[in-house]
């Protein structure tokens, strides 16, 4: 009897070694900050060596990491913008990075979740020096973190701009 009391303790601290040694699950503002920092991981060194790295983004693999809204947007704008090259119609800089000439490095600097809403600050660093700064928000859609709004410093946001060019289209064209 004993030796089966023993072993059950035995059995029991065990599993709470081996407990205690699995990783813990990644909070909220841990699983934000990754998902942004691996879509900066992936798209700045592909948008320094071909422009088409934005194209991709809105027609490729990527596209699953932005809202089917902002997606459908920023689709409308490109549209755009590729049917009248030697106009400014559309946006005029990468949304993504808040630059024309971007930095060779973005960084998540801050995340910040409120329930299944989060907004990031990612800094680009050029020669160690930050520069570009931009505040992404997303929202947590079928257990997966969605690009949903990018904000500015210039107290702007994606959405808006997207909005407000769309307007000057159709005025544009008198409709």
């Amino acid at each position: 009897m004993r030796s089966k009391m023993l072993f059950v303790v035995v059995a029991a601290l065990a599993g709470l070694s081996a407990h205690s040694q699995q990783k813990p699950a990644p909070t909220a503002e841990q699983s934000c900050r990754k998902f942004v920092q691996s879509f900066y991981d992936w798209y700045v060194p592909r948008i320094l060596n071909s422009a088409s790295t934005y194209e991709q983004v809105l027609n490729g693999k990527a596209s699953s990491s932005f809202s089917t809204s902002l997606l459908r947007q920023l689709r409308v704008d490109y549209a755009a913008a590729k049917a009248n090259p030697n106009e400014v119609v559309g946006l005029d800089f990468d949304p993504f990075l808040n630059s024309q000439d971007p930095s060779e490095t973005f960084k998540v600097t801050q995340v910040k979740v409120a329930g299944v809403k989060c907004s990031a600050e990612v800094r680009g660093i050029a020669g160690g020096v930050s520069d570009e700064e931009v505040h992404p928000e997303l929202m947590l859609v079928n257990g997966g973190w969605q690009f949903v709004n990018f904000r500015y410093q210039q107290n702007t946001d994606l959405l808006s701009m997207l909005k407000t060019l769309r307007e000057q289209r159709q005025k544009a064209a008198g409709r």
